[in-house]
């Protein structure tokens, strides 16, 4: 019955699932269901048009003899050579808007860890059930530096409403800056009043310190883009190698070079589509960095360690 049950969803499912290498479904998921995959969705127009164009290519080939005189130059030794420096030019493209998706994870791992570290301290250091004000800035903090990376005003408005707080964006104040120096201001009161000592007051320092280093990264990766110069590049390379790849080919393979340049292309072109969702590691594409769930995990732990959870 289990088996029936796999198959079952191998052939009828409504998604793909991404499993292990070791599991046959996930290689008939991608053998027979890749069309479901958004990566093909997104590139099926231009599929098509390609398709169409190495059709009449083939066709042109058989058909018209001006094509004979178009073989001497030998293009297929010319498009491998093309081949072997596209594909460095758009390896280099990948690793490059990679490093800035890595590097963007890393900074919310170090706001995971600055969370955590800096309610643990401040609950055993003063409460944090007993200093809402610190409590309440310190647990909408992550939500609010996503939104403000994504450029959502009105999420903004909203995780200040939820502790009483009105924003005004027309006022031009940083959401985090403003998040941030509400937290000194509380903890800087707590040490006139005794309940902290300096040794404590410098340790909590630290972290909110690290709270805008966080803020400033991320501002960085998302303010400066891959320069459209470059990105305007490896399009130009890509649009060349279709177009003269029937020319290098169509006579040895005649009508498989239609199925041989589609899957190529595939691969090409899905790189640097992926290559294009990766620039942006904040925004809300599938392989962007998963902000709603961090933002939530960190949310959860400052709430166990403030209700003694944890």
């Amino acid at each position: 019955m289990k088996f029936l049950m796999t198959i079952f969803n191998v052939f009828f499912g409504s998604n793909i699932k991404h499993g292990k290498a070791h599991d046959l479904q996930t290689w008939f998921n991608h053998m027979f269901f890749f069309h479901r995959e958004k990566v093909f969705r997104k590139l099926f127009p231009v599929m098509t048009v390609l398709t169409v164009y190495a059709l009449s290519i083939v066709i042109m080939e058989n058909y018209w003899t001006l094509f004979d005189k178009i073989h001497n130059p030998n293009l297929g030794q010319f498009h491998l050579v093309f081949s072997f420096v596209l594909s460095i030019v758009i390896s280099f493209r990948v690793n490059t808007t990679y490093s800035r998706w890595w590097e963007g994870r890393n900074l919310w791992g170090t706001l995971v860890n600055d969370c955590r570290n800096v309610s643990m301290k401040f609950e055993n250091f003063a409460g944090l059930a007993e200093h809402h004000e610190f409590y309440d800035f310190l647990r909408i903090f992550p939500q609010v530096l996503k939104s403000h990376l994504r450029k959502d005003v009105e999420s903004i408005i909203k995780e200040f409403a939820s502790i009483g707080v009105i924003y005004d964006p027309s006022a031009n104040v940083h959401p985090c800056v403003y998040l941030a120096n509400h937290m000194y201001r509380a903890i800087n009161q707590l040490r006139k009043d005794g309940i902290l000592t300096m040794e404590q007051y410098l340790s909590l320092d630290t972290h909110i310190v690290s709270l805008i280093n966080v803020t400033g990264g991320c501002e960085r990766i998302a303010s400066t883009p891959v320069p459209i110069s470059f990105s305007f590049f490896v399009k130009q390379g890509l649009l060349f190698y279709s177009l003269i790849f029937p020319f290098g080919w169509a006579d040895k393979f005649g009508y498989l070079i239609i199925p041989m340049m589609l899957v190529m292309l595939y691969i090409l072109l899905g790189l640097e589509l992926m290559a294009e969702e990766l620039e942006d590691p904040f925004g809300t594409d599938d392989n962007d960095l998963q902000l709603d769930t961090i933002a939530g995990n960190i949310l959860r732990n400052v709430k166990a360690i403030a209700e003694h959870k944890v």
